[in-house]
């Protein structure tokens, strides 16, 4: 999904609509940073593991990992490490 494709659909939902992404295990857990990486597709990455994996290869692709971990309520959107700076 590209972001302009994930803007369209966030664009269908009320503003308040929270966004989360998925437990280790189970569950959800709130969105804390998007972290730029570079990634590379791994056609023959075992099915417990994702399609993609970080990279420093010339043909790497930029992509934004919507990281989350479990916080606390009250500090949900207090980042636990700080987001990974883009590269000039």
């Amino acid at each position: 999904m590209t972001a302009a494709e994930l803007m369209l659909q966030l664009q269908t939902l009320p503003p308040d609509t929270k966004i989360v992404v998925r437990g280790y295990e189970d569950g959800y857990n709130d969105i804390i940073n998007l972290r730029p990486v570079k990634i590379k597709l791994i056609s023959d990455a075992p099915w417990y593991e994702g399609a993609f994996k970080d990279s420093t290869d010339t043909d790497a692709i930029d992509a934004v990992d919507l990281f989350g971990v479990k916080t606390p309520a009250n500090t949900a959107n207090t980042p636990l490490r700080p987001p990974i700076p883009e590269k000039s």
